[in-house]
């Protein structure tokens, strides 16, 4: 088990909020409410105050006007007195990355958030593209806006400003971090990297490989920050920001999808909000702390970031344990209805331990030889700071089942992809 780096939290020079898919809209919706508990949550958990607020994209739901007008007024009230915005924007909410008048929606969020949000950038005509290179209380911030979608591209005179800012600030300043933010995740990263096509993007990862002090925060998935694979170091750090207006999930193993998701979101998706509070101290260490804003609560222990790149790397799934069952661990089958009214059965077991949490459960039914029913069941890992308050049972409807004598096996399965013995039992129905 790899030794947590140390925080000097009695010398905390810089402190930033970082998130993502706020969604803004101007109708009768939980948006503002969301935007509101974060921007809240966000200061008061700032002991030191905050020195600026990261936003990673998709701060509005529809690119409209009113819906930035709104976000504006939203943030004047809340951050008071006003902390700089630091912002990228992101793909068919904020602009469609690509369209002929991307250049002009650009331009509309740099004149409508106002001039002191740009004080401190060192490129102001870069700025108005929506790339930015601010430096705050000594610290650098570097956003960029993709220019096309599917695949995500940034265009060459973007990619070469941006190598030569990482260049300089290395030369200069090489015990720096540099904090890199831009909507899709950078490909084969951390969690939600490997969807590919218009979710995350390589184009920047030969230049950002060359710069292991970079630390990217990437946004777009909506995926939760509960999993430890929301962030990962290669040859640089790079971290999710979650959502704060509601989750989504992968689809499944195999792409077969959850039991309960719709599409990418999950029943209830809704009932989530996430974000995050980095604060810098004077040896340059990064303490991360994940905050479930819904339940206004922290998601775990806290990231520390130390400069190296031997923390959060993919050997982590090797030292992870695989879930287990506990030898009173029961299942059952009980008739009721479902939703609808109509006649089906559930199954009942209790739920599977590890030393992190379970992700999801993969279900199977045999009768006579066949597989009739193989599904795959999301854990609530999702909903809770703490998994030691996890369900500590599952119920789930399997429909009808046909008479006679069938095989139940339920797996558990963590994050790693680390598996249980399976929960078996043969019923007769």
């Amino acid at each position: 088990m790899k030794r947590t780096p140390d925080f000097d939290e009695k010398n905390i020079i810089f402190t930033f909020g970082a998130i993502s898919d706020v969604h803004i809209t101007c109708g009768e919706d939980d948006s503002e409410e969301k935007f509101r508990r974060a921007l809240r949550q966000l200061r008061e958990k700032a002991g030191n105050g905050l020195d600026a607020m990261l936003f990673v994209g998709d701060l509005i739901n529809s690119r409209d006007g009113n819906q930035l007008v709104k976000f504006k007024e939203i943030y004047d009230s809340e951050m008071q007195p006003t902390v700089p915005i630091v912002y990228c924007l992101g793909n068919w909410h904020d602009l469609f990355w690509g369209d002929e008048n991307q250049l002009a929606a650009e331009k509309f969020f740099y004149d409508c958030l106002g001039t002191e949000h740009f004080a401190f950038d060192t490129d102001i005509e870069a700025a108005q593209r929506a790339n930015r290179h601010a430096v705050i209380k000594g610290q650098h911030v570097i956003a960029m806006t993709p220019i096309s979608i599917s695949p995500i591209r940034y265009g060459d005179d973007a990619k070469k400003w941006l190598s030569d800012i990482l260049e300089k600030i290395t030369e200069e300043e090489p015990e720096k971090n540099i904090f890199f933010i831009t909507h899709p995740m950078i490909h084969d990263t951390c969690y939600g990297s490997l969807l590919g096509d218009e979710w995350d993007t390589a184009d920047l990862t030969s230049v950002l490989s060359k710069y292991p002090k970079v630390i990217t925060f990437g946004g777009h998935l909506h995926y939760p920050l509960n999993d430890e694979r929301s962030i990962m170091q290669k040859k640089f750090t790079s971290v999710g920001c979650g959502s704060v207006r509601y989750m989504a999930i992968e689809h499944g193993p195999d792409g077969n999808g959850y039991m309960y998701e719709r599409g990418h979101l999950v029943q209830c998706a809704y009932r989530f909000s996430q974000g995050l509070l980095c604060e810098v101290d004077a040896n340059q260490h990064v303490r991360v702390t994940r905050m479930d804003f819904y339940n206004n609560r922290i998601i775990k222990s806290p990231w520390i970031i130390d400069g190296g790149l031997d923390s959060y790397r993919e050997d982590r799934k090797d030292a992870a344990n695989a879930p287990y069952f506990d030898g009173s661990a029961e299942i059952s089958i009980e008739k009721g209805n479902d939703e609808r009214g109509q006649k089906t059965y559930f199954l009942c077991f209790d739920a599977a331990g590890d030393d992190d949490m379970v992700h999801h459960y993969r279900i199977t039914v045999d009768a006579e030889g066949d597989r009739l029913i193989n599904k795959t069941l999301i854990s609530d890992f999702f909903r809770h700071g703490d998994p030691a308050d996890m369900a500590k049972k599952c119920r789930i409807d399997l429909c009808d089942l046909p008479e006679g004598e069938i095989k139940i096996s339920v797996t558990a399965v963590n994050s790693w992809g680390g598996e249980s013995q399976p929960l078996e039992k043969i019923f007769s129905v």
